[in-house]
């Protein structure tokens, strides 16, 4: 997987389990510090969150 593709993939599943507007704004963070990591890093990151 691209770097892209993890970054959506683990802010969807975060997404996916907060409902409260104020974690929109946490995502969008999140989102921003995913695309700083290296790729190396996103995957050992998605592990955590996918499964």
């Amino acid at each position: 997987m691209d770097k892209d593709h993890l970054i959506e993939l683990i802010s969807n599943s975060l997404v996916y389990e907060s409902k409260n507007s104020d974690s929109n704004r946490n995502i969008s963070d999140f989102k921003n510090y995913l695309g700083r990591l290296n790729l190396d890093q996103l995957r050992t990151m998605s592990k955590e969150f996918i499964l």
